[in-house]
C-alpha cells in the first residue's frame, strides 16, 4: 500500500494556482499502447478503485485501499463516490501502471500512466511522484470503459459516468479526454442520495431442494438435494451487501419453488432464506409462478397434473400463502391484496397475496410495487389499472411470472391455460400507464431487456433455471440522471452473466432517459 504524505491538508485556505497545466502527451491514452500489444487480461481488473473528494480545496482521491478513503476525511475529503471504477492490484497481460502523483502548492492528486507525462509533470510543474498506484489499460477493450480527467484551476477530477462528466463540465471543469481504461464497477454511483438498488431474483425452483415427482405428483421423499444452499447462499449474499449497494427492495419473478402445492419442505428452504433478508431489514414481494401452484407436476414433470382442471389449479396455492401471507413490504409499506370473493374457498381464502402492492419510498421518489399473478384475469388486471391510476405520483414497479420473451419486446405466450397473456397485459396496463416504469418477469429462457418508446417503461427477464449457480439481477435506478443500470451476478460462483455465459467481468446493461416521476 502506497503511503500518503498529506502535507498541507490543514491549510484549507491555501492558493491554487491559477495558470492552469495542460500535457499535451497522450491526451487520448489509447494512442499511447504500443504496436501489437498483447491481449487484456480482463479478469485482473477486479479491484474497486475509490474516489474520494475535498469540497473545500475540490481535489480528489482515487486509491485501491478502502481504509484509506476512509481515513482521507480528516483532511478534508468529506464526500465519498464510492467504488467509481475496477482496476489491478498487480500487472497482467495489456496492462500499464498507474502512478499517483502530489502537488504540495495546489494539494492535487492525479493519476498518470505515460512516462513522459509523468516525467512533465515532477520537472516542470512541481509534482511529486508518490509511485505506482494500481494497474489499468492503456487502450480500450470489450471489458472495459474509458476513464476521463478533467481540468478546473490547478486541480484534477476523473470520472467515468456520462452524467459525472455532465455535472462536471456544467460545473466548470475542462475534460482533458480520456486518459486510461479501466472496468466498470457495478457498484458505482451508489454513494449518491439519488442512487439505489433493488434485487430481482429468477426462476429458483431447481434451488430449493425439490423431491422428484411420480407420475401421479406424488413427491418421491428421500429424493432431494439436501445439500443444495443456492437460496440461501443468495440472500446472505444480498442481506451481507444491503448497505453496499443501497439495497431498498427484493423482488421474486416467480417459481419459487418447484411442485408448489405437492412438496411442502422445499417452502421452508425459501422461508428460511427470506427469514435472512427480513433479519437485514430488506421488504420483498415474491410473485406467484405456475409451479408455486396446484397446476403443475404431471408426468414427475412440468406439466398438468389434471389436464381438465389445470386452469382453476393453477389460482390455488395455499401452501404459498400459508408460508408467506403477512410478510411481503414491511411496516412503512404494508401489503395490500386485491380482495377476489370467488378466492373465497377454504383452499384458496380470499384477499390472499396471489395479487397486491406495496409502496416505499428510495433516491427522494416514491415507488409502488405491483405484482400479479400468472397470466392475469380481466378482474385483476382491471383492480391493477385502479391501483396504478390512483397511484400518479408513485412510480409502479410490476413483477409477474410471464411476460417478455427477448430484447426485441417479443412476449412469451399463456401456455394454453392462462385467462390472458402478456400481450393482454402489456395492452391494458403496462404500456397504458405514464406511471409504470418497469416489468419484471421469469418463466423461459435467461436473461433479456426491452425499453418501450411510450411511457420509458423497461421490462426485464430473468429466469435462468440454473443447474449449478444461483443469478440475481441488481438494478441500480439513478433518479438524478434518469438512468437504470442493471447487472446479473451469481453469488455462489462469484461470477457475471455476459449475454452467453458466466465470466470475471461484469457487463452493464444501461437504460436511459426514464423519465422517472416526481
Amino acid at each position: 500500500m502506497t503511503t500518503i504524505c498529506y502535507q498541507g491538508f490543514t491549510h484549507t485556505g491555501a492558493m491554487l494556482r491559477k495558470s492552469a497545466w495542460a500535457l499535451p502527451l497522450c491526451m487520448a491514452a489509447f494512442a499511447c499502447a504500443p504496436a501489437g500489444a498483447a491481449a487484456l487480461d480482463c479478469s485482473a481488473l477486479s479491484s474497486p478503485i475509490y474516489q474520494v473528494i475535498n469540497p473545500t480545496l475540490q481535489t480528489s482521491l482515487l486509491t485501491l485501499w478502502k481504509n484509506e478513503a476512509d481515513s482521507a476525511i480528516q483532511y478534508g475529503f468529506t464526500q465519498s463516490k464510492g467504488a467509481v471504477f475496477r482496476a489491478s492490484l498487480g500487472t497482467a497481460t495489456g496492462l500499464v501502471a498507474a502512478h499517483r502523483l502530489y502537488n504540495n502548492t495546489s494539494h492535487d492528486f492525479i493519476v498518470m500512466i505515460n512516462p513522459a507525462e509523468i516525467e512533465s509533470a515532477t520537472q516542470k510543474y512541481g509534482y511529486t511522484d508518490q509511485g505506482i498506484s494500481f494497474y489499468v489499460s492503456p487502450a480500450p477493450a470489450s471489458c472495459t470503459q474509458p476513464v476521463y480527467r478533467f481540468l478546473k484551476g490547478s486541480v484534477h477530477r476523473f470520472a467515468v459516468s456520462q452524467a459525472d462528466r455532465d455535472a462536471l463540465a456544467a460545473s466548470g471543469w475542462t475534460s482533458e479526454g480520456v486518459k486510461f481504461y479501466a472496468a466498470a464497477d457495478p457498484n458505482a454511483g451508489i454513494n449518491d442520495s439519488s442512487v439505489f438498488t433493488i434485487a430481482i431474483m429468477p426462476d429458483t425452483q431447481v434451488e430449493v431442494q425439490p423431491a422428484a415427482l411420480n407420475a401421479n405428483c406424488t413427491p418421491i421423499n428421500g429424493n432431494r438435494n439436501t445439500s443444495d444452499d443456492r437460496f440461501s447462499n443468495r440472500a446472505q449474499w444480498l442481506a451481507d451487501n444491503k448497505d453496499a449497494l443501497n439495497l431498498r427492495y427484493v423482488l421474486h419473478g416467480g417459481d419459487v419453488v418447484n411442485w408448489g402445492e405437492r412438496d411442502e419442505p422445499q417452502y421452508n428452504v425459501v422461508s428460511a432464506g427470506m427469514q435472512k433478508l427480513e433479519n437485514a431489514g430488506i421488504p420483498y414481494v415474491l410473485s406467484l409462478g405456475n409451479h408455486d401452484t396446484r397446476a403443475v407436476g404431471g408426468g414427475g414433470g412440468g406439466g398438468a397434473c389434471n389436464p381438465a382442471t389445470v386452469t382453476k389449479d393453477v389460482r390455488q396455492s395455499p401452501l404459498f400463502n400459508k408460508h408467506f401471507a403477512g410478510r411481503f413490504g414491511d411496516a412503512t409499506g404494508s401489503y395490500v391484496p386485491f380482495c377476489d370473493p370467488n378466492d373465497s374457498s377454504p383452499v384458496n381464502p380470499a384477499c390472499n397475496i396471489s395479487n397486491g402492492y406495496t409502496t416505499f419510498e428510495a433516491g427522494g421518489l416514491k415507488w409502488l410495487v405491483l405484482s400479479l399473478e400468472l397470466w392475469p384475469r380481466p378482474e385483476v388486471i382491471t383492480w391493477a389499472q385502479n391501483v396504478v391510476g390512483t397511484h400518479p405520483n408513485h412510480n409502479v414497479i410490476v413483477v409477474t411470472h410471464s411476460y417478455l420473451g427477448d430484447s426485441s419486446g417479443n412476449l412469451l405466450g399463456n401456455d394454453g391455460y392462462g385467462a390472458t397473456s402478456p400481450t393482454y397485459l402489456r395492452d391494458n396496463l403496462i404500456t397504458k400507464y405514464k406511471n409504470i416504469r418497469f416489468v419484471f418477469s421469469g418463466h423461459a429462457g435467461n436473461a433479456a431487456s426491452y425499453q418501450y418508446t411510450g411511457n420509458s417503461a423497461v421490462a426485464y427477464l430473468q429466469s435462468f433455471h440454473d443447474g449449478a449457480t444461483n443469478p440475481v439481477r441488481i438494478l441500480q435506478i439513478d433518479t438524478a440522471n434518469n438512468t437504470a443500470t442493471s447487472y446479473i451476478y451469481a453469488p455462489k460462483t462469484k461470477q457475471y452473466w455476459n449475454g452467453g455465459g458466466w465470466s470475471n467481468t461484469v457487463v452493464q446493461d444501461v437504460k436511459t432517459g426514464m423519465n422517472y416521476i416526481r
